[in-house]
């Protein structure tokens, strides 16, 4: 066989040869980026916010065992549920001054302190929402969960004389313990003292306080039997709410409403 210099130089690979991409394939693997991360984002964000709801419903079931653990250990009773006492579950009002709404000790110094001293329990993962102090730098309040205004508050004029005070465990049975709310995730908006209530006799959908959406337009709440639960809110306007003493247009049956209204005073009504 005939060996030639041209032979010999064909069967070389051309070390000078340009590789690479031309415009069109660039932006054609740019495209391809694109179009999987539009896919991949919202899956991933609904996944995130899935396990911060898992993770806000391990704190409400937390809580909820410090707050059966005090009745155990003060003969049946609850724990007082003030708005600024000194001797409650929670110190204060978180949205009475930059000071209330950021200081631990509020925390510390509460009734449930002593069953469980984990600050990170009373913070939902999902609640980003920050406050501006005089100098304009963001800060967290300190708390994201209130508790049913019904167990053993001094504010019995949010409920009525129709619906008294539950003062011990053994007053919990209408609702049943299974259905009787004890905390949850409030609205950042219009979490203040330490107790959730809302108005009775006025329209389904009157709010005074009311709960938060940092789930997928869901929030966690806990039971007086101990077990927690995501609920998804059924209103759009749950969502959207940005102030104390929210009015539902009149004759809107706001279904969120009825079914808190449910948990804390059995108000006769589907509870959805």
């Amino acid at each position: 066989m005939r060996y030639s210099k041209l032979t010999a130089s064909r069967s070389k690979p051309r070390r000078d040869a340009a590789w690479g991409f031309t415009l069109i394939e660039l932006l054609v693997v740019i495209a391809i980026i694109a179009i999987l991360a539009g896919m991949l984002l919202p899956a991933l964000s609904k996944a995130k916010s899935k396990a911060q709801g898992i993770k806000c419903m391990s704190n409400t079931k937390e809580l909820t065992l410090a707050w059966i653990m005090y009745s155990n250990d003060y003969n049946d009773s609850l724990v007082p549920n003030h708005i600024s006492d000194t001797n409650a579950w929670i110190l204060n009002n978180v949205a009475t001054s930059l000071y209330g709404a950021t200081n631990q000790l509020d925390i510390m110094n509460g009734l449930l302190w002593k069953y469980n001293t984990g600050l990170g329990i009373y913070q939902c993962p999902g609640d980003q929402y920050a406050i501006i102090s005089g100098t304009k730098r963001p800060l967290q309040k300190n708390r994201s969960y209130s508790m049913n205004g019904r167990l053993n508050s001094d504010v019995n004029w949010v409920q009525g004389a129709a619906y008294p005070d539950f003062r011990k465990q053994t007053d919990i049975h209408d609702p049943s313990p299974s259905q009787c709310l004890v905390f949850l995730d409030e609205n950042p908006y219009t979490i203040d003292d330490g107790y959730f209530a809302i108005p009775v006799g006025t329209n389904p959908g009157d709010w005074q306080n009311s709960p938060a959406t940092f789930h997928n337009k869901a929030g966690s709440l806990s039971f007086a039997d101990g077990h927690s639960e995501i609920w998804k809110w059924f209103e759009p306007t749950t969502a959207t709410i940005k102030s104390l003493d929210y009015k539902s247009p009149k004759g809107v049956n706001d279904r969120d409403w009825v079914r808190l209204a449910y948990a804390i005073l059995q108000i006769p009504g589907k509870p959805y």
